[in-house]
């Protein structure tokens, strides 16, 4: 068996030839199988070539991410543990060389529960409301207890931003403002982290 794929769009590996018995990808493209065997043999490396060669029993984990056409391989190479990014033009090319590599690896499916990062965002606009929140309150102390309010020094347009609020508003009214502004955001944060456990599908 020998199937050889090019991708020169994906980001990291361009070869990926699988033989009988070894997976071997390249993040050059080496335009034929020819080239990329003959590649393989020479001494010759690039400083910067990454060449990855490895048998079936030497892969440990295959992630599949289906939507995107790629998968993410962790297996074992001289000794060390690894992990590679492969990318797919087609869906058949996709369904190929996942069904190939489970197969021959002798993988499992199984389904396990991951935490993604979307509430991230979520938390930082909850902690940015709180500080601007924090800032505007502060300045309408000072300027109604009749003291001025230095405008200089690095982000000088949001501090004229937040002195704008605190005059208009108040103290009283920017802190409740501020506080629900920044409650809103706290229960996207929350929701979204609720949410952020979602199943993934892992051949192990």
């Amino acid at each position: 068996m020998s199937l050889f794929i090019i991708n020169t769009k994906a980001t990291y590996i361009k070869n990926i030839l699988l033989t009988d018995d070894t997976v071997k990808l390249s993040d050059e493209d080496y335009k034929t199988v020819e080239a990329f065997n003959a590649k393989l043999a020479s001494e010759k490396k690039g400083f910067l070539d990454t060449i990855h060669i490895f048998t079936y029993t030497d892969i440990l984990k295959i992630v599949p991410f289906k939507e995107e056409l790629s998968i993410q391989i962790f297996f074992t190479e001289n000794d060390k543990e690894k992990k590679t990014y492969l990318e797919f033009t087609t869906e058949e090319e996709y369904q190929n060389i996942v069904s190939t590599l489970v197969g021959k690896a002798n993988l499992s499916k199984n389904t396990i529960e991951v935490k993604t990062k979307g509430w991230i965002k979520s938390t930082l606009y909850s902690l940015a409301a709180a500080f601007l929140t924090f800032g505007a309150y502060s300045s309408a102390l000072k300027l109604e207890s009749g003291e001025n309010v230095a405008v200089s020094g690095s982000r000088r347009g949001l501090k004229r931003v937040l002195i704008s609020i605190s005059e208009f508003l108040g103290a009283t009214n920017s802190l409740i403002l501020g506080s629900i502004i920044t409650g809103v955001f706290i229960f996207f944060a929350l929701k979204s982290y609720k949410k952020s456990t979602v199943k993934q599908i892992v051949y192990n």
